[in-house]
């Protein structure tokens, strides 16, 4: 029954018409990254690129988790359970022999193996268009490990909008607040590290590591950063303002939020009234 589940959720997340903009949006753009590189051939930009040409893979790799990989995740996990609210169908599958811990895990793992699939293809991508058109590529054996510190990041924000969703049952309010705290946080936290420069206290780093931006956002740039050359790369694809973090601070913010907010998502469901539908 959770194998059914799981492949529900994915067919129900597909469905959504924002869920296929926001793929379609990250698709064109990391393609046209590709193709804007190849295509301008000014002595600047050839002089930057050329050193970098081996491991212009990095860029679509890295480039979805800046930003755009995180707003999928949010879409696809506000609107798990709060949609299933509002169109009611959650009380009609509890009729059926599953429990309500069996019907939160398979709309759980459905929806996060649906991420996890989008971003293969994002990488599957970056491969293809930088080795066509910039030559073979190099330290791909860094590869693996990349793709799993950038899924296990957006754990935090899954978990969080997971969370949202089933708390408010409504899937635009719930889309709203998510959203609204990854983007609040990643401002907060630009301003914290911005006051900490210049007041010299570093009170304030600490304050911008523990937001669940940084650790969401920040993990595999740290991971990254271990590629040869790859410092031009990560510097220009990263969001959040560099701060004295580590990739062991990054995971336990991480594996912290992610816990938290799930916790939180099945006690409300396996505690709260079920209604027949939320208009």
């Amino acid at each position: 029954m959770i194998g059914e589940l799981i492949l529900y959720e994915m067919r129900r997340s597909v469905a959504r018409k924002k869920v296929v903009s926001l793929i379609l949006i990250t698709v064109v753009f990391e393609v046209g990254i590709y193709v804007a590189l190849s295509q301008v051939r000014s002595p600047r930009i050839e002089e930057l690129i050329s050193p970098i040409q081996p491991i212009l893979w990095l860029v679509g790799v890295l480039l979805p988790q800046s930003l755009l990989l995180h707003f999928i995740t949010i879409s696809i996990s506000s609107g798990s359970m709060s949609e299933e609210y509002e169109q009611g169908t959650v009380d009609f599958f509890l009729t059926k022999a599953i429990t309500r811990l069996k019907f939160g895990t398979g709309k759980l793992l459905g929806g996060f193996i649906l991420v996890s699939l989008i971003y293969i293809l994002m990488v599957i991508l970056a491969i293809t268009f930088s080795s066509l058109l910039f030559g073979s590529q190099e330290y791909l054996n860094f590869l693996p490990g990349l793709i799993l510190t950038v899924l296990f990041s957006s754990l935090t924000f899954f978990s969080i909008a997971f969370m949202v969703g089933e708390l408010v049952r409504r899937s635009s309010l719930a889309f709203l607040i998510s959203s609204s705290v990854l983007i609040g946080s990643i401002l907060v936290g630009a301003v914290l590290v911005f006051v900490a420069r210049l007041t010299g206290d570093d009170l304030y780093n600490v304050i911008a590591i523990a937001l669940p931006s940084w650790g969401a956002t920040e993990l595999p740039f740290l991971y990254a950063g271990g590629i040869p050359n790859a410092s031009l790369i990560v510097q220009a694809l990263e969001i959040f303002p560099a701060v004295p973090g580590t990739q062991i601070d990054a995971v336990i913010l991480t594996i912290g939020y992610s816990g938290i907010a799930l916790i939180i998502s099945f006690v409300s469901l396996l505690t709260r009234d079920i209604p027949k539908r939320i208009a």
